[in-house]
């Protein structure tokens, strides 16, 4: 993408950084962004280590990196140090250029604004927090996709940075953006793995892997273990049939054959013979690749006492309150939720630990069924980082429907005082991954 500036309230062509002194700093530089990838532990500890280099470079007493999510159409300052302002609220949406920022990323161009420019930009309302007298913006970009912004600024002195300064941060604009880019992708596959070791090791249900060819049992959960009152040395090596899993021996071909046919299936009732006791189950089982060899995980739940549910609870499964009345109605709880998995192990767990459930995969759902059912819903299980509508806006919407809401706030980070303010209206917080009894326990508190 062309990296040419837009030209405003210029005298003077853009000066190269040519000096000598300066392509030696700016390879020092370049090196030490390059390395940190491999030196910080995540993107908080790679932006500071971004920022302690350009500082060496040029003394920045105003600086900040906004990231740029092109699904949600929002702009996130992720790091900033700032002599006035201590808060950078997230931009809800781009869809039309509304600060210097968003338009550094919607022109995918650098932006130089000196003191009189400025003056006009804030009349249009296009500066958000403390008006500055010098201001220089560039796109971080990724094969031709802008991922985000560096930008620097100075409140008092409408002097300190000249073009100069702006052709250095072109220059090193581009290692940034890889550096960014390597640690978001390390960041993510550390997440993955975190939510999915999570979902096996706190989902309510069994889950077994096995290899497709042989049947040998390549892992399995907490929760299988406990079913078939065997432990990891007796399960893991060994096939379904020689821990004696299959109450009927032609099940497993049959099985095996359905699979091979449909590549997956969804709650196929099978009858378990595990920790000496037949065991009525649903299986929902799907083919994966796991280093190139076929295997195929499913999740077993134990429905033997599904029965007893349908016919209704006996005196000694109702529950009493502290005045004594019986308390046998289910609590109802909204999953707003827009990662799959994650969203999933939620309603499963909240079934198991007795709650009805209501679910939806973004902000915008989750407040239209907010409220649609908002009289029978005791509790709302909120994300924050969702599309369409953030959990910031959604907890609004939730509140003006329902002032009195009990709301849980689940999410790896609040990064700005807007969200801070209206989340301390919040039940409790929970940090992601938070453990399945964690939910369980907070939703107890809110409830007593």
């Amino acid at each position: 993408m062309d990296q040419k500036p837009i030209r405003t309230e210029t005298k003077s062509p853009i000066k190269p950084a040519g000096l000598p002194e300066d392509a030696e700093r700016i390879n020092y530089t370049l090196y030490d962004i390059s390395n940190a990838v491999n030196t910080t532990r995540n993107l908080k500890e790679l932006y500071q280590s971004i920022y302690n280099s350009l500082n060496k470079l040029m003394p920045l007493p105003n600086f900040y990196i906004a990231m740029y999510d092109h699904q949600k159409k929002t702009i996130h300052f992720e790091y900033f140090i700032d002599e006035y302002d201590d808060d950078f609220p997230i931009i809800e949406t781009l869809e039309e250029p509304g600060c210097l920022t968003g338009e550094v990323l919607l022109a995918g161009r650098p932006l130089f604004l000196k003191e009189n420019m400025l003056m006009e930009w804030t009349r249009k309302s296009k500066i958000v927090g403390t008006v500055p007298k010098i201001w220089l913006g560039v796109p971080l970009i990724i094969q031709g996709k802008v991922i985000g912004a560096i930008c620097v600024q100075h409140y008092s002195d409408p002097g300190y940075f000249s073009h100069r300064h702006l052709e250095i941060l072109i220059s090193v604009s581009d290692q940034i953006a890889v550096a960014i880019e390597r640690r978001q992708i390390l960041d993510a596959l550390e997440k993955k793995e975190k939510t999915l070791s999570l979902i096996f090791d706190q989902n309510p249900d069994s889950i077994l892997i096995t290899r497709m060819d042989t049947g040998v049992i390549a892992d399995a959960n907490k929760v299988f273990m406990d079913l078939s009152g065997l432990g990891p040395n007796a399960v893991l090596g060994k096939t379904t049939e020689e821990i004696g899993m299959w109450k009927d021996e032609h099940e497993y071909p049959a099985w095996i054959a359905r699979l091979k046919e449909k590549g997956s299936y969804k709650n196929q009732k099978a009858a378990l013979f595990l920790n000496n006791k037949t065991i009525s189950a649903l299986i929902s089982s799907k083919v994966l690749d796991l280093d190139g060899i076929p295997h195929i995980i499913s999740i077993i739940r134990d429905i033997s006492d599904q029965k007893i549910f349908e016919d209704g609870p006996s005196q000694a499964q109702m529950e009493k309150t502290k005045d004594g009345s019986v308390e046998n109605s289910p609590k109802t709880v909204l999953v707003i939720e827009d990662e799959d998995m994650v969203r999933d192990m939620a309603v499963k767990a909240l079934k198991v630990f007795g709650y009805k459930t209501l679910d939806a995969c973004d902000g915008e759902a989750g407040a239209a069924l907010f409220k649609k059912h908002h009289t029978s819903i005791d509790a709302v299980l909120l994300d924050i980082i969702m599309p369409k509508m953030s959990g910031t806006e959604t907890f609004r919407q939730l509140l003006k429907i329902n002032p009195n809401v009990k709301v849980i706030v689940a999410s790896g980070h609040v990064t700005n005082d807007d969200q801070k303010k209206i989340f301390t209206k919040a039940c409790a917080y929970l940090e992601k991954p938070y453990q399945i009894m964690e939910l369980k326990q907070t939703l107890e508190s809110i409830f007593k």
